[in-house]
């Protein structure tokens, strides 16, 4: 699956011990992917953005997190109005610059109403829904594959119901409680700590996961400091697994570390 993180740049003076460093301030704008990057400026930003904000305030530099549809997130970076995405993987941001290290992993998992007989048995199984979609996600894999084509055609003659904005996957969700659509498909830890927040556990129940793959901070092919970004990540992210800074962090969104 696609997805979700921006990083935005700029330039501030510092002085650490007598001496003077330019500090980056690193905006982030993503869409709503909880646990991945949640609500900003609250105690649980998404366990990234808790990750992203230690590694690169141990770099001397400091993180502002907000949120934006993903499509937008995309386009800025690619052109380099901005820094970088989270959530994104290479087959879906061929171009960008990527650290070594993932900073989880996505899935395709299909969410159906409780009481629903229908289990996912290839991409076939999927003609018999009506699935509702966000706007702008790249689904990888056997599920992308199919709806690919569907996406790009005329969708409302399709099985397909897509949706936009920060808060699409909620939307999704309540319109599969309401009935209107039959199912929606995204990643299982964003499906699963969204559907506990709305209080839909007693309502939903998860219909097959397939196409796991691994999730990256991405950064514009178009930054200068690109690549010195993705080895600040990617060299952070390891001592944080190290020391188990990132499991501490984890657990706090009832996350397994993916390695």
């Amino acid at each position: 699956m696609k997805k979700h993180l921006v990083i935005v740049f700029g330039m501030a003076a510092v002085v650490w011990g007598g001496g003077s460093a330019r500090a980056d301030v690193i905006s982030v704008r993503a869409d709503d992917w909880c646990p991945y990057n949640c609500v900003p400026d609250s105690d649980k930003p998404g366990y990234a953005i808790e990750a992203a904000r230690e590694i690169f305030t141990k770099a001397g530099h400091s993180i502002d997190y907000k949120q934006m549809p993903w499509t937008r997130a995309l386009a800025d970076c690619r052109k380099g109005s901005i820094d970088a995405v989270l959530g994104t993987s290479t087959d879906e941001s061929p171009d960008f610059i990527f650290p070594v290290e993932s900073v989880g992993v996505s899935d395709n998992t299909v969410v159906v109403k409780k009481g629903s007989s229908w289990r996912y048995q290839g991409v076939s199984s999927l003609e018999a829904l009506k699935i509702g979609l966000v706007q702008g996600y790249v689904y990888s894999g056997e599920i992308g594959s199919y709806l690919d084509g569907k996406i790009k055609g005329d969708v409302s003659k399709t099985n397909l119901s897509l949706v936009g904005g920060d808060s699409a996957i909620e939307l999704n969700l309540k319109k599969l409680v309401a009935g209107r659509i039959d199912a929606t498909i995204d990643s299982k830890p964003v499906l699963n700590y969204k559907i506990q927040s709305l209080g839909f556990s007693d309502k939903l129940d998860f219909a097959g996961t397939v196409d796991v793959s691994p999730i990256y901070l991405a950064f514009s092919p178009e930054r200068p400091k690109s690549k010195e970004y993705a080895e600040i990540y990617a060299k952070g992210l390891a001592e944080m697994r190290s020391s188990g800074r990132l499991k501490q962090i984890l657990e706090r969104y009832s996350v397994q570390d993916w390695k």
